[in-house]
């Protein structure tokens, strides 16, 4: 999904890679053509691309196709419906952002820092807010606003839980309380849409899914640092560096909260006179993905058959590709808030779930397209090329035909993964092969999803 929905844990020191100048030698090792190189080699500017449609990809040496991939346009972030992010909502997630700043710094004044145990003084860096309170500021766009108030608040959050334990003014007891707080204002927010009314299905059960997905995280950052693990920790379970944490964690729960209601209110107001529950439905289809799931291998039974085939040889493409593809088609995320977090949500779980299922009905089209046998020992860019190529114009088809709010959320999981095919190619690390296996898995399992995008649009909507 996109960065504004997630739980974050930035790093302290991001840093972005970029390809190299350096062509790549004949080994196939080194990092793909700048994007100048390349424009500079197929013809400069925007006419670089106005025969890619047609092109044959293997006419061109790897380097160029492999740079040639990662331009290739991805589903971009409006392909992709999210709820619109108010003036209001996003100013305010910045005014508590820089509340949250100004506590920490004045916290931070009264303390010694260097009589810090090391534990603790990574929390009390000079700028609380890991340059996220700057960017809010400055960026433009709301939900890019939302976002760095977001991430910021939970960093600015374990600053503030630190220096109150280097203060000794934490009181664990009332940590776990707001932790319970947090948990009760979700779940009545939970309450308040469980019937799953809806006058247009298509752009209704879009919020209702972008709602139910806020309080998940919140419910998660209520928890001991963050971490839910089936049960909540005792004052006693609190070491220092839990209070910090879960402090942080805290504050990004009350903003993951007030944007959940920001998306409530934006549902309710679209809202008809005679609205209808959609809720059976809902239960049904997802009872149905259910269904369908358990006909396929589980996860352990499918990764047995892939070791007892290729006797853990991850070393050559085709090993690559059977680990790949196991991986992404038959991961149980969709089962790890089923009985906790989410047991309530059922927009969230049906998607989820039906997600997990598209993949499972990927699996078989995958190993037919992939165009990799146990015997080869290499794998040339075209082949990722084409299937990024492919995926692409699968999506566009499908998007035109399922045009609605709710298909661009099923659909976002697709784009994600056309998206994650580029990231080797991108980091250039080699052998360059086993990235472009990884491209064209990615790319393959994204355009299976796609084509049977229907299968979860359909019994929802």
């Amino acid at each position: 999904m996109s960065p504004d929905d997630s739980p974050s844990t930035p790093s302290d020191s991001p840093s972005d890679s970029t390809p190299s100048d350096d062509p790549s030698p004949s080994d196939g090792s080194s990092s793909l053509l700048s994007r100048r190189q390349l424009l500079g080699l197929v013809g400069g500017g925007s006419a670089a691309f106005a025969g890619v449609s047609w092109f044959a990809p293997s006419w061109l040496p790897d380097p160029v196709t492999d740079t040639l991939t990662t331009l290739y346009p991805d589903p971009s972030s409006n392909y992709v419906w999210r709820p619109p992010v108010s003036d209001n909502h996003a100013d305010e997630a910045v005014a508590e952002l820089e509340e949250a700043v100004k506590q920490a710094n004045e916290l931070r004044s009264r303390i010694d820092i260097d009589s810090v145990h090391e534990d603790l003084k990574f929390y009390l860096r000079a700028d609380p807010a890991g340059g996220h309170l700057q960017s809010a500021k400055s960026d433009r766009n709301n939900r890019d606003k939302l976002h760095h108030a977001t991430t910021g608040i939970q960093y600015t959050g374990k600053s503030i839980g630190a220096a109150k334990v280097v203060l000794d003014e934490a009181d664990p007891e009332a940590v776990v309380q707001r932790g319970r707080d947090l948990r009760q204002s979700a779940d009545d927010i939970a309450n308040s849409i469980s019937e799953y009314r809806v006058s247009d299905a298509g752009r209704d059960l879009a919020y209702l899914y972008a709602i139910e997905r806020r309080l998940m995280f919140a419910r998660l950052e209520s928890h001991q640092g963050g971490i839910f693990t089936g049960g909540t920790a005792d004052a006693d379970e609190y070491d220092a560096h839990d209070i910090a944490g879960t402090w942080g964690s805290h504050l990004q729960a009350k903003q993951y909260i007030r944007t959940a209601r920001h998306y409530r209110d934006q549902y309710q107001s679209n809202l008809g006179s005679q609205p209808a529950s959609h809720r059976s439905r809902i239960r049904n289809a997802l009872d149905d993905f259910l269904a369908e799931i358990e006909k396929y291998p589980t996860r352990g039974e499918m990764r047995t058959t892939v070791e007892e085939e290729l006797d853990d040889d991850d070393r050559s493409p085709y090993g690559v590709a059977r680990w790949e593809l196991y991986m992404l088609c038959f991961d149980n995320d969709f089962r790890v808030f089923e009985n906790s977090l989410d047991r309530d949500l059922l927009a969230l779980r049906a998607v989820g779930t039906g997600d997990a299922f598209l993949k499972r009905r990927a699996y078989d089209f995958v190993l037919s397209e992939l165009d990799v046998d146990p015997d080869d020992t290499g794998y040339d860019s075209s082949r990722s090329f084409r299937a990024k190529r492919r995926a692409m114009r699968q999506f566009r088809t499908t998007t035109d035909e399922y045009d609605s709010n709710f298909a661009g959320v099923v659909a976002s999981e697709a784009a994600s993964l056309i998206r994650g095919g580029d990231v080797g190619l991108e980091m250039g690390d080699g052998p360059l092969w086993r990235e472009r296996v990884d491209s064209s898995v990615y790319s393959l399992v994204a355009e299976g999803m796609l084509r049977n995008l229907g299968e979860v649009v359909d019994p929802l909507t």
